[in-house]
């Protein structure tokens, strides 16, 4: 029997609707916890007030990165936490839908069993999870790091050269690396949350219906960056209390457990998946970028390689995706600051270089906005640029300022 006459198949197509949504918490967590990574860097640097000359100098700056570093981890544990709760009710909601609609299908749309809605709140045993998983993982990570820059100060200052400028290599280069391995671990753990709400949708289903559930991995099999650990068993069945395989399988793994049970691989009338075989259509380039800006609420993915929106839409999230990504991203702003022909001053006077310096900021944040759809931060920067204008700039200065928000209002 091919695939696509299956129920299951069905229940693939619904889950990949929800993807999107899923792809935009992820993006969300990388985003803060990016941020956060960025700040702790920045603010550990800043701990460097002078050369260290003492085993005082170097203790006194150790404490200050060692708060730092607590700072940091209380920052990352809100976010986890306020996410990773959401994520698992989500994972929870969506199970739930996905076991309707493929009883539904499975009885041709009559009436499936009628079950118990599950208690999804959030309770200790979530707490515990989080805590035992990516909390206990970033706190191992930020404290071998900080254990590395004191070993590296150390040899600095026993060897003469804890300079200030060394010393601010020294932990710049070293907790340089915290945000990608951070990242892995959000991304990573943020797919066990999805993972444990869908196990507890289903664990619950089970327990109240009497009904037999199974677990279905399912993944991006055709696409090259799968890996071959997944690539083989994705289609795989499961009983619920097999513990021979988990997911994630791997960091940054982004395969999922699907409910299916008894009947569902049965043949379904094709009107049912006319969905489901869209899956299996190509795209043009023009429908990958619409699709992604529209999961995204992005604008730029028109400028990603053809290569890379077929992977991206395929579920890959390797480094040069995302580097595309970025790459895009910063060829939108650069097209949309040309398009507005918004000249620098080339007056050599105090005001001339002051007007540089803002319109180039300004422009920068302004053409960021368009690229990530955020109204709010242009509707703010309208009215931070209307406020700026009222320093004493010339004519033709005026005119470029009310160029620039002319180019806003006929964004929005």
């Amino acid at each position: 029997m091919d695939n696509k006459d299956k129920v299951i198949d069905y229940v693939k197509a619904q889950a990949d609707r929800y993807d999107g949504k899923n792809l935009q918490f992820e993006q969300d967590i990388l985003y803060k916890i990016g941020t956060a990574s960025d700040r702790y860097v920045s603010s550990a640097i800043n701990c460097v007030l002078t050369d260290i000359n003492s085993v005082l100098e170097l203790q006194k700056l150790m404490i200050r990165l060692y708060n730092r570093k607590d700072t940091y981890l209380n920052e990352c544990k809100k976010i986890l936490i306020d996410m990773f709760d959401n994520y698992i009710d989500t994972a929870y909601e969506y199970t739930g839908n996905l076991i309707d609609i493929g009883t539904e299908v499975s009885a041709k749309f009559k009436q499936g069993v009628s079950e118990q809605k599950g208690n999804s709140e959030y309770d200790e045993e979530t707490l515990k999870y989080i805590q035992e998983h990516a909390f206990e993982l970033l706190t191992k990570h930020t404290n071998q790091k900080i254990e590395e820059v004191r070993a590296k100060l150390g040899d600095l200052f026993l060897k003469g050269k804890a300079n200030k400028a060394n010393v601010r290599y020294i932990i710049e280069d070293t907790l340089g690396v915290t945000r990608s391995k951070a990242e892995e671990i959000a991304q990573t753990e943020l797919s066990r949350a999805y993972n444990y709400g869908v196990m507890k949708r289903l664990s619950d289903y089970e327990e109240l219906t009497g009904n037999k559930v199974r677990k279905y991995w399912h993944g991006f099999k055709y696409s090259e960056r799968t890996c071959e650990y997944c690539r083989e068993r994705i289609g795989g069945i499961y009983d619920l209390d097999d513990d021979s395989e988990a997911l994630p399988a791997h960091p940054r793994c982004r395969c999922v457990w699907l409910p299916i049970m008894d009947g569902w691989d049965s043949p379904v009338d094709t009107k049912l998946i006319s969905r489901a075989n869209m899956l299996n259509t190509g795209y043009s380039s023009d429908m990958m970028y619409e699709r992604i800006n529209n999961r995204l609420g992005i604008n730029y993915a028109q400028y990603m390689s053809d290569k890379a929106k077929a992977d991206y839409l395929a579920g890959g999230r390797t480094n040069k995706v995302m580097s595309d990504m970025k790459d895009a991203r910063d060829r939108y702003m650069s097209d949309k600051i040309n398009s507005w022909d918004i000249a620098r001053d080339n007056a050599n006077t105090h005001m001339s270089k002051e007007f540089n310096d803002q319109m180039k900021f300004w422009k920068n944040y302004v053409a960021g906005s368009m690229a990530d759809g955020n109204t709010d931060a242009l509707n703010r920067s309208y009215e931070a640029i209307k406020g700026v204008m009222v320093l004493p700039w010339n004519a033709e200065q005026l005119d470029k300022w009310n160029k620039l928000l002319t180019a806003i209002e006929s964004f929005k």
